[in-house]
């Protein structure tokens, strides 16, 4: 991505850095960033909340993070996925939640669920498709943790959740 640097551990696309973000710490200075984005990467590491301890050293205080990835009602298309992620991932972070790990103070911003992700919507031109995306979209989002308890099977799973958060340092 353009204005970005770009990390990867697959040769054949060409980043900026090539590093297994599996491996820590990552080849970057604390608070370095301003701004992360994480595209369909955190489903495939180890541990999840290992990675955004990391994203959380390399980002500067009031640093925006964006994490894309498959919510956990439609993740195992992938057969490298390892972790299914749901809008409790940050909570895991939370110092007032009994079940909490690492030094990490994020604040959330914005939860989204998408039915249907911007690569099945490409494929897609059906004008009706696309209202239905919209629609589903609207309704899931009015109340993300009953859509994850009861809804998201009634309409098949959610393709994509993304995470707007800020690193609070």
């Amino acid at each position: 991505m353009d204005g970005y640097v770009n990390v990867d551990n697959n040769a054949h696309f060409k980043a900026d850095i090539n590093h297994d973000l599996n491996l820590y710490p990552y080849p970057f200075n604390d608070s370095e960033f301003d701004e992360v984005l994480a595209s369909h990467i955190i489903e495939h590491l180890d541990d999840p909340l290992d990675f955004l301890q990391e994203i959380y050293r390399l980002a500067k205080n009031d640093a925006k993070i964006i994490i894309k990835c498959p919510h956990f009602s439609g993740n195992w298309f992938h057969p490298r996925h390892k972790s299914a992620i749901s809008s409790k991932l940050f909570s895991f972070l939370d110092k007032n939640n009994s079940e909490y790990y690492h030094d990490a103070d994020f604040v959330v911003k914005r939860i989204v669920l998408k039915w249907l992700g911007n690569t099945s919507l490409g494929k897609r031109k059906n004008l009706i498709m696309k209202f239905l995306n919209k629609s589903i979209n609207f309704l899931a989002n009015l109340n993300v943790a009953f859509t994850e308890r009861i809804w998201c099977y009634w309409v098949g799973g959610f393709e994509e959740i993304v995470f707007e958060v800020e690193a609070k340092k």
